[in-house]
């Protein structure tokens, strides 16, 4: 390879490429479709981390804590709820980012693992959130049943962390799914201009 083309693929694999600012608005705007469908239908799920997921699987920790800052800015402002919310899409487009340099997303066992680690995480920093500024529910689908288990006596943290960590753990499960099937139908020469994009060519 000559040193041009060296320049060029170094150029072209910086956390903030041109391929990777475009990749922040279609993050952003996945998560927001999918939250909002996930709001519509009432689902026990988040669904507004898959363009995160993405964009910091691809990208590295920096694009994606970006994209999920901004999507809770730019959901903010229909549902100011979101705002408060801001600290965990960051959290998972950081460590999401961080796992996939250390090569985290490339068999099933470090998959599983990572989604584990992004469920925790997001856990210990939306817990306090549900539990301090609102009492425990937000009034999505995951908060109706926070509601009956608050109802039948059940301690605030308890019903915050348990149902908050089982519908955390299944909309990561889905939101990963979801990222590794686009991914895959991304061709050599798109994923090769994102910093991490290598590792997931076929």
């Amino acid at each position: 390879m000559s040193t041009t083309n060296t320049i060029q693929r170094q150029t072209n694999t910086s956390a903030f490429s041109t391929y990777a600012l475009l990749l922040i608005p279609v993050g952003v705007a996945i998560n927001f479709i999918g939250g909002q469908l996930n709001d519509l239908l009432k689902l026990p799920l988040y669904l507004d981390t898959i363009g995160t997921l993405l964009s910091a699987i691809l990208a590295g920790p920096i694009v994606g804590l970006t994209t999920g800052v901004l999507t809770n800015i730019v959901a903010g402002i229909i549902n100011p709820v979101n705002f408060a919310f801001i600290p965990v899409n960051l959290v998972v487009g950081l460590i999401a980012g961080y796992l996939s340099k250390k090569d985290f997303f490339l068999t099933p066992l470090k998959i599983a693992i990572s989604i584990v680690i992004i469920t925790l995480v997001s856990i210990i920093v939306s817990a306090p959130i549900l539990v301090f500024a609102f009492g425990g529910l937000t009034g999505n689908g995951a908060s109706v049943i926070a509601s009956v288990l608050l109802a039948s006596g059940q301690n605030i943290w308890t019903a915050v962390i348990g149902t908050n960590g089982v519908f955390n753990f299944l909309d990561r499960i889905l939101s990963i799914l979801v990222v590794f099937a686009i991914i895959r139908v991304l061709p050599k020469k798109t994923l090769i201009q994102f910093q991490l994009g290598e590792k997931y060519i076929k």
